[in-house]
């Protein structure tokens, strides 16, 4: 025995939290985040707004929480893709954006907003959200042999445009363009690292 007491309580409600985390999850999917307010989710959800304030704290941590969770529902495609170089982009991008990924961007784009006019209260989730994709992306452009003091530039520049054409996609609707543009910027950036790396 270690003898560090366990709260009966913590351990009472462990399961609870993540049930209402997929609860609010599938009602911000639907709902999006603008003027998303405690009382009403909870209403929604089934729970009284003491209850959303335990688990969570306060709504720009639940929001931070349910994005944490949808991130991962995209992780399988950024997994998929590691360790493959710039070329497992393609497939990443293939199953990034299956039709049941789309309303996952499109929450993940209006946080994005949200937390860009509002850096301090969304500062965990701007420091994830960034880390997260540069690391990925760093990971495929130095398994391509792209120098190292270029790797920063280079993974930002895929990112940005990896952002950009998935926010066209959410606009359009035009998957085949989109998916041919993405195409043409992997050819492109593919070039680009191969030149800088010295391979032919």
């Amino acid at each position: 025995m270690s003898g560090k007491r366990v709260d009966g309580r913590s351990l009472r409600y462990r399961h609870r939290r993540e049930e209402l985390l997929n609860l609010v999850t599938d009602y911000v999917l639907e709902h999006g985040i603008g003027g998303l307010s405690m009382r009403p989710l909870a209403t929604a959800v089934g729970v009284s707004h003491g209850t959303l304030l335990h688990h969570f704290g306060s709504k720009e941590k639940l929001v931070t929480d349910v994005v944490a969770g949808l991130r991962g529902r995209l992780a399988d495609a950024a997994d998929a893709a590691a360790g493959s170089g710039i070329g497992g982009l393609s497939g990443w991008w293939a199953r990034s954006t299956m039709p049941r990924h789309l309303p996952v961007y499109r929450v993940l784009f209006e946080v994005y907003t949200q937390a860009v006019r509002e850096p301090d209260r969304y500062e965990r989730y701007l420091r994830e959200a960034v880390a997260d994709a540069h690391a990925v992306i760093e990971q495929l452009v130095v398994a391509d042999g792209c120098p190292a003091e270029r790797v920063p530039a280079v993974a930002s520049m895929i990112v940005a445009q990896a952002r950009g054409l998935q926010l066209e996609l959410l606009a359009t609707g035009d998957h085949d363009r989109v998916d041919r543009a993405f195409t043409l910027f992997i050819d492109a950036v593919n070039g680009m690292v191969r030149a800088g790396s010295g391979k032919n």
